[in-house]
């Protein structure tokens, strides 16, 4: 048996997570009453991200003897439920596997889910527990828990303490160098990086080549380098900056398994479903979304500089990225091809539920996930009531600033320009479809993010008329705005129009263009073809 859980553990650190998911279910199955069994089938399903299968494994394995509910039982389900974002539930499970182990992983989602809620002293709380939780342990073991560190930069920023995070930082580097608090020091402020700390990062760079055991501890060491350095380069040297965006995106990039073909597929198979199943549909729900808006876009549009306006008052609750409405339709739509009927009671049940939640005492919620544009016309079916803003960017300064991101598992495409055009024009196409089949657009805003910048108190005024926000504007919650997204800091500047006509990385702008006008050729025989050959109203040049 412990050769058997050995080498499921061992698959899962050299990232071979759907063969160990394999070898679980097989080890499950000859022990389906071993709750070893039970906790690495569960384990398995949480590397891959199926959450809902983590929740099913435990309840199922431990249904047959609730008195044997330990800490891996509770901490694994507590996490599980907070990733489908049942905090209520989450947190429940996570305190009771607090009182049962001192584990810095249980504070820390903790901590991930009063971030959520906006609580951040008592986020603040929870992570500095955390940090005294793995003070104990060491520094060696500082990137097993690299994501401690990357709250503690957003919690600190979202109370206005970068001082404080910055002082630990460069404390722990003094002491120890280490690559992710590397990168996370140059994430906040490249400027407070000393050169002999950015020396220690070059030099890592050159005398750890014989020493990773895989390629899996090369990546986890070398992209964090690569992008905090790009990062400190760009006020100094931006030749150099752009060779070191160039040689972290290209690692991600050889290690990712990003299938272009099968998001193009998804979308294709949405499309199909709207047209032959759910476009006339009308369930009579006619209140159910009124509370609740959505800001959609491509990842970097300024969806989030969006989010900031809107919840500038004392009405709206900034619910960020919410994966629940993605997840919802794409699990009981695009795999099971559910009636709209079955879907509607499952996505009310369960989405009102969840934004209620966070919503609490506020009038409304805003969910910020940029790519629930692939479900707008779903959306609007299933919430009649609510609001949608599409943000719209220049398609070449919305690649570039997607490249500049360490995106490793949430945005796949940005490590490739190549990859960045086929998503561009897969972007503008399923766009361009819900203009032609999405009948009612009076709860539908379309915004550009240049329009936003130059004009910003019109355009202000817009969203609020058009949400029908009865709130006064207040500039300096704006201010005030946090976000754990990779535009948090950018969003708390004075409204600017610095990041309009970019001209960094020219040397792949032909081949991000060539990709964009090559795919949108797939889209014209699929009979989706844009009025003109500029991009929403952007020239391709």
């Amino acid at each position: 048996m412990k050769n058997e859980i050995s080498n499921v553990l061992n698959l899962i650190e050299s990232g071979e997570t759907n063969k160990a998911l394999q070898v679980a279910k097989l080890f499950y199955k000859k022990n389906v009453n071993n709750l070893d069994a039970v906790k690495l089938l569960a384990y398995a399903y949480i590397q891959i991200g199926n959450f809902e299968k983590v929740i099913e494994v435990l309840k199922r394995g431990y249904d047959r003897n609730k008195d044997s509910r330990d800490f891996d039982y509770f901490n694994n389900m507590g996490y599980a439920l907070f990733q489908i974002e049942e905090y209520d539930e989450s947190i429940s499970n996570l305190e009771i596997a607090s009182k049962l182990e001192e584990n810095p992983n249980v504070k820390t989602s903790l901590a991930e889910i009063f971030l959520k809620k906006r609580d951040f002293k008592k986020a603040k709380e929870m992570i500095s527990t955390a940090l005294e939780i793995i003070n104990k342990i060491g520094s060696k073991s500082f990137n097993k828990y690299v994501n401690l560190f990357l709250l503690i930069s957003e919690i600190n920023g979202a109370l206005k303490n970068d001082d404080e995070t910055i002082l630990l930082f460069s404390n722990i580097l003094e002491e120890r160098f280490n690559e992710n608090i590397f990168f996370l020091l140059c994430n906040i402020n490249p400027k407070l990086v000393n050169e002999r700390i950015v020396g220690s990062a070059e030099e890592y760079l050159l005398t750890n080549e014989s020493k990773y055991k895989n390629k899996i501890e090369r990546f986890n060491c070398v992209t964090p380098l690569y992008f905090g350095l790009a990062m400190y380069y760009q006020s100094k040297d931006k030749k150099k900056s752009e060779e070191y965006f160039d040689f972290g995106n290209k690692e991600i990039f050889n290690t990712s398994r990003y299938n272009s073909y099968q998001y193009q597929e998804r979308i294709v198979k949405t499309m199909e479903l709207y047209q032959k199943k759910y476009k006339s549909f009308d369930e009579g729900y006619r209140e159910h979304g009124e509370k609740n808006f959505f800001i959609v876009g491509s990842p970097r549009s300024g969806t989030t500089l969006i989010e900031s306006v809107v919840t500038a008052n004392d009405k709206v609750f900034s619910g960020g990225e919410l994966k629940s409405a993605k997840d919802i339709i794409e699990r009981n739509i695009l795999s099971k091809e559910q009636s709209l009927n079955e879907l509607s009671h499952k996505f009310i049940s369960k989405y009102i539920r969840r934004t209620s939640y966070l919503r609490g005492n506020y009038e409304y919620i805003v969910d910020k996930m940029p790519e629930n544009f692939l479900y707008i016309g779903l959306i609007q079916k299933l919430l009649p009531r609510s609001k949608i803003i599409r943000v719209f960017r220049n398609p070449w300064d919305t690649a570039i600033s997607l490249y500049k991101q360490r995106y490793v598992l949430n945005v796949p495409y940005s490590v490739s320009f190549f990859n960045m055009g086929i998503f561009l024009a897969n972007f503008e196409a399923i766009n361009l479809f819900w203009d032609a089949h999405v009948e009612e657009k009076k709860n539908i805003l379309d915004i550009k993010y240049e329009d936003l910048v130059s004009n910003y108190s019109y355009y202000q005024e817009k969203i609020y008329k058009f949400l029908g926000i009865k709130a006064k504007y207040d500039e300096s919650k704006r201010d005030e705005f946090f976000s754990p997204t990779a535009s948090t800091r950018q969003v708390k500047e004075v409204v600017h129009q610095r990041s309009i006509d970019k001209k960094e990385f020219s040397h792949h702008k032909s081949e991000f263009l060539d990709a964009l006008l090559m795919q949108r050729e797939y889209w014209v025989k699929k009979d989706i073809k844009a009025k003109s050959n500029d991009f929403f109203g952007y020239p391709l040049k």
